[in-house]
């Protein structure tokens, strides 16, 4: 079946409260979105969140991309994917938000050709995992308070980031353990924050805390000195920034291992095709997944949860993007209830227009 036609727009999606990032205050956040339809009036949705920070791309170079590129889909039949992932390989390797949206569009074209859902066309592993809930870096009051929140909410897994003080981020991890030991997991994220010092540190005083993992301690250039910990430490370590392409996936993978967990997000290793090559990748060399996103549309949200739910490897889901969005295009793609994510049952990825 052909691609007759190629929408390409983006749009602002407003946040349920203003965040502060770099020294501004952000008050929504501009997804781009692609809209397939072929010529039985099947249409495909995708979106995209570029971040020059996590790939260089902003959202007018990959809006002005994907709209040059599109024209390249006309006429082509879907289910010729081979020839479609060649081309989004030759033409938007350097743009993974743009090329995550054409890929999801063309995977839930390709799922509804079959009257599927999306994890049924990619084949179930998982029915239903704990997504984990992120706290920004804050002070500490607020982190502590915004954990009561999301444990009255329902959230079992909280993540918060860390990074700039370590003697602080102790305290804190501490503080959170002890509001409910015995029900909730934490999760850190120090974004390249440490030092090898700092992570040693960090670690002799928290691991007993309910400590799951650790994101990305190091800077990215300095993975190699990951080896210097023992197996416990690098176990419960994730790579994130470390990690964009299967390449990648695979430079990690040579024993010793830095890393006991890879994170894949969609925004940065280019979509659903590139992702399932990680969790390959993953899967063959024992090697535990976390999804992750950005403040992403609910399209991008399902589309990293079907995903997610395909692989064998995955252990875990941070997929809470859109606990920070006060209005989307579009509803549908997933359950969440009480911190547990599942897929809907619809067909393609399950998501439709708000109305």
């Amino acid at each position: 079946m052909k691609i007759e036609q190629a929408n390409i727009f983006k749009h602002d999606m407003q946040l349920k409260a203003p965040w502060a990032i770099a020294g501004r205050v952000m008050e929504s956040v501009e997804n781009i979105f692609i809209e397939l339809t072929t010529e039985k009036g099947i249409i495909g949705l995708g979106s995209g969140a570029p971040s020059p920070e996590v790939a260089g791309e902003s959202v007018e170079e990959s809006y002005e991309t994907i709209k040059h590129f599109s024209k390249n889909l006309i006429g082509i039949n879907v289910e010729n994917t081979n020839h479609i992932f060649e081309l989004l390989e030759n033409n938007l390797k350097h743009f993974p938000a743009a090329r995550s949206a054409v890929d999801m569009a063309i995977y839930d074209l390709l799922s509804k050709l079959e009257n599927k859902s999306l994890i049924d066309f990619l084949g179930r592993s998982h029915k239903t995992l704990p997504t984990s809930i992120t706290i920004g870096v804050s002070s500490f009051k607020k982190t502590i308070d915004d954990a009561k929140t999301h444990i009255d909410n329902g959230f079992s897994h909280l993540k918060i980031k860390i990074g700039e003080n370590v003697d602080e981020d102790i305290e804190k991890v501490s503080a959170l353990f002890h509001l409910s030991p015995d029900s909730v997991a934490i999760r850190v994220d120090a974004n390249r924050g440490y030092s090898l010092k700092d992570l040693e540190k960090f670690y002799d005083r928290t691991h007993h805390l309910g400590l799951e993992l650790i994101e990305q301690p190091l800077e990215v250039n300095k993975d190699k000195e990951m080896l210097n910990f023992s197996d416990d430490i690098r176990a419960i370590c994730v790579a994130d920034e470390s990690l964009h392409s299967p390449d990648d996936a695979i430079a990690l993978v040579s024993n010793p291992k830095p890393f006991g967990v890879f994170n894949i997000k969609l925004m940065k290793c280019g979509g659903i095709h590139q992702a399932l090559k990680i969790a390959t990748i993953a899967e063959n060399e024992g090697i535990g997944l976390m999804w992750g996103c950005m403040d992403e549309s609910k399209i991008s949200i399902a589309a990293a949860l079907h995903a997610a739910f395909s692989s064998s490897a995955t252990q875990y889901i941070d997929l809470d993007g859109f606990f920070d969005l006060g209005w989307d295009l579009v509803s549908g793609g997933y359950i969440c209830k009480n911190g547990m994510m599942r897929t809907n049952g619809e067909l393609g990825l399950g998501v439709y227009y708000n109305e």
